[in-house]
């Protein structure tokens, strides 16, 4: 029988308890999920490890914020799929970003993180 590969997810968030829950939800719903707290922790990492499928990230981070860290995966990885969290409605300069409101649930997370992976 062939081993089904998982989905590899990034979360990047400051706060470690939206990390932690994030990362025990997706892991449930059967992804490989890891873990960083900073925009610059995570181009660290895709740079060493280009092999992530969606990147989920806070909007409101110290230095490299969420948007700018989007952008910035855009330009390096157009392969990587990117799902910005934030506690409040983004604004209109940036309708073309994805997002999920917090607080969410496991189905909101799933569900949303399932349509921007099965996204052209």
């Amino acid at each position: 029988m062939k081993k089904v590969k998982k989905r590899k997810i990034l979360i990047v968030d400051d706060e470690k308890e939206i990390r932690d829950v994030s990362q025990s939800l997706l892991e449930r719903a059967g992804y490989q999920v890891d873990l960083c707290q900073s925009g610059e922790e995570a181009l660290k990492l895709l740079d060493k490890r280009a092999d992530y499928q969606l990147v989920l990230t806070d909007f409101d981070m110290q230095g490299i914020n969420g948007l700018a860290l989007i952008r910035e995966i855009e330009k390096k990885y157009p392969r990587c799929k990117t799902l910005l969290m934030s506690g409040t409605p983004p604004g209109n300069n940036i309708d073309t970003i994805h997002y999920l409101l917090k607080p969410f649930n496991f189905v909101e997370l799933v569900s949303m993180i399932e349509e921007r992976l099965s996204s052209p």
